[in-house]
């Protein structure tokens, strides 16, 4: 690899063109690759991926050299500085003028498609993803909008390479969508930069033909480039944040917006560190707080914030609300904080707090501590769902001193989802943790469903009638990845009032967007997108999300038994927990039913699949009443 400084890149490999054309028929080459995207903090490499470094890589480095541009730097599998995205070739040359010049190459491996939209096409086997068009005019945009935050001149230019397509096969695709009319982005099959097209004509193709090959300083240069979101970025996502009806505030959440404002004003004016911790309970507002201070923050000079959440979920469902690709890598996971990706920022929001992860004695919360001046972190520490995840507030407390930083923290009191009952948040608590008490209250419709078809009826007479209605679940039934239809992975037997036996099943949420409209949402928007209440969430996909009226099943891994709590991990499907042993696994299940049972606003269904637990709650509750017993609309719920 051509020796740099290389110190802010992330990727598997960079180096001269004509230096990597002499690698790529040696096996090892490739092992050192796996070891260096696993180095950089993209997670570990899937077998697809993997191979498809051996089918795509040959083709593009065979045309780069028919091209001339065997001196051109490259990058692949380029890791985005921001930390959110990642590119499958990016090229480094210069303009006449000697300023850099950027290509990013997206490489398919597809031969026939369909193109759905602007945004979405179906492959060949099935699968629904996303236009590449659209896919590399994001990066473009993020580097126009990142690279010395927007102060130096870069060329930026993309195109896509479908090596093992024809002409033929690619048309569709090029009269497909084109973001920025001014900045075409050429879709490119193997057969358009065939072995019988002249160097010149290929490297007009490949939208380098008055480029040229950089210098070793150059490279550096590049390699150094400070990565940062510009002003009109930071900008556009204030102004997104501030406007949205989801992120408004109310109650003591101005309050305490206004409080935590006050201490990251005062530690800016002193120029000492410090640590903000804020507890709360579910609903309580931690999210809405933490975004709009994203958004106040951001409009302050000279702090470059980041937004940081474990949460998967959370953070596709915000990056997505921002709405331009640029924005994406403001909202970031813990992986790909660890890189330089905070290096500049002088504030960081880190959300559901209690999902960081405990090994090496914190080594991450520390990492951050240690590299930014002012941390504000959110969390519930009854809601750690993992083990080894999740720390207190004086542990954090601890940390923080440590580093010399002074430490303030303030507790959200309110509830504002649950129709913002208070009662119905104290009944959870009561139910799980402490003295079970019967459900008195009347400022929240809450009930036992009869049984699980009951339970579906209900959520489709809600949806029907417009409203987000959503079932989630315990992880007691297997959840394929990499399924590419829908299966009824979630079943459950019972026994009706007639005394035969019943069966229901519905699928978990999909692991990728099936269906055009959606026939089911890709997991991460399973709670807010129109298909998911077909599906069963878990939750992975609940935690830190909301909906109007949901229903809640308690899987064989919990049930009431003697007056108490029993848990039982070998009905456990969940990876991380169902090793464990009964006590160890109980809090952590009562964690996990806690935030089901409170991410509704309007109305909760509860059902459990084990007859004792079920009598156990029906004591304590009423049994649901059908909606069109109540206004004779005929839904049925059998």
């Amino acid at each position: 690899m051509t020796s740099t400084s290389g110190e802010q890149v992330r990727c598997v490999w960079r180096g001269r063109v004509g230096e990597l054309a002499q690698l790529l028929g040696q096996p090892s080459f490739y092992a050192s690759c796996v070891q260096r995207y696993e180095a950089a903090n993209f997670g570990s490499i899937s077998d697809a991926e993997h191979h498809s470094w051996h089918r795509s890589w040959p083709p593009l480095v065979d045309v780069l050299l028919r091209a001339g541009l065997g001196k051109m730097q490259i990058y692949l599998e380029y890791g985005t500085p921001g930390g959110a995205g990642r590119f499958d070739a990016l090229l480094l040359g210069k303009t006449k003028h000697g300023t850099p010049a950027l290509i990013v190459v997206e490489l398919k491996q597809w031969t026939e498609t369909q193109v759905l939209s602007d945004r979405l096409v179906r492959r060949s086997d099935g699968m629904e993803v996303s236009h590449p068009v659209v896919q590399v005019a994001a990066y473009l945009a993020f580097i126009r909008e990142w690279f010395e935050a927007g102060s130096a001149t870069v060329t930026v230019r993309g195109l896509v390479f479908l090596h093992n397509a024809t002409s033929a096969e690619v048309k569709e695709l090029q009269a497909g969508p084109q973001p920025d009319p001014s900045n075409k982005i050429p879709v490119l099959s193997g057969e358009d930069l065939g072995a019988g097209v002249p160097r010149k004509l290929l490297a007009q193709r490949l939208l380098a033909a008055d480029l040229h090959a950089p210098g070793d300083h150059q490279i550096t240069k590049f390699e150094r480039t400070r990565w940062a979101p510009t002003r009109r970025l930071l900008d556009s996502v204030a102004d997104m944040l501030e406007s949205a009806r989801s992120f408004t505030l109310i109650g003591d959440q101005q309050e305490a917006f206004l409080r935590i404002k006050r201490a990251v004003n005062q530690a800016k004016q002193r120029r000492e560190r410090a640590v903000i911790t804020v507890m709360g309970g579910p609903g309580s507002g931690k999210t809405v707080i933490a975004t709009r201070l994203l958004a106040y923050l951001a409009r302050q000079p000279g702090l470059e914030p980041r937004y940081v959440s474990p949460s998967g979920t959370l953070i596709a469902q915000l990056r997505e609300a921002a709405g331009d690709r640029a924005a994406a890598d403001l909202f970031l996971l813990p992986r790909e904080m660890i890189t330089h990706a905070i290096r500049g920022s002088r504030i960081t929001v880190l959300d559901e707090g209690q999902r960081f992860p405990r090994p090496d004695g914190g080594r991450l919360l520390q990492q951050i501590m240690s590299k930014v001046p002012i941390l504000l972190l959110f969390l519930d520490e009854r809601q750690i769902i993992r083990p080894n995840e999740g720390f207190t507030v004086e542990e954090i407390r601890q940390m923080a001193s440590a580093y010399g930083a002074a430490v303030h923290h303030l507790t959200l009191a309110g509830c504002f989802r649950c129709n913002g009952s208070r009662a119905y948040a104290n009944w959870v608590d009561q139910l799980l943790y402490d003295t079970p008490q019967q459900w008195a209250g009347g400022d929240f419709d809450f009930a036992l469903a009869d049984d699980p078809a009951q339970l579906q009826a209900w959520i489709d007479y809600h949806t029907v009638a417009g409203a987000r209605a959503r079932t989630a679940a315990g992880f007691c039934w297997p959840w394929n990845r990499d399924r590419s239809t829908l299966r009824p992975e979630v079943a459950i037997r019972w026994i009706d009032a007639t005394g035969q036996q019943r069966l229901w099943e519905a699928p978990w949420n999909a692991a990728k967007a099936m269906g055009t409209p959606p026939l089911a949402p890709h997991r991460n928007f399973w709670a807010t997108h129109p298909g998911g209440h077909r599906q069963i969430g878990c939750i992975y996909t609940a935690q830190g999300l909301e909906y109007e009226y949901g229903g809640v099943i308690i899987g064989p891994d919990l049930v009431y038994r003697d007056g108490t709590w029993q848990a039982r991990p070998g009905e456990s499907h969940d990876d991380a927990l169902k090793g464990l042993p009964p006590h160890q696994y109980l809090p952590l299940a009562l964690n996990i039913y806690r935030v089901l049972l409170t991410r509704s606003t309007r109305a909760t269904r509860i059902y459990s699949t084990d007859p004792e637990t079920r009598a156990f709650l029906a004591s304590l509750l009423k049994s649901h009443q059908p909606e069109q017993a109540r206004d004779g609309s005929g839904v049925a719920t059998h």
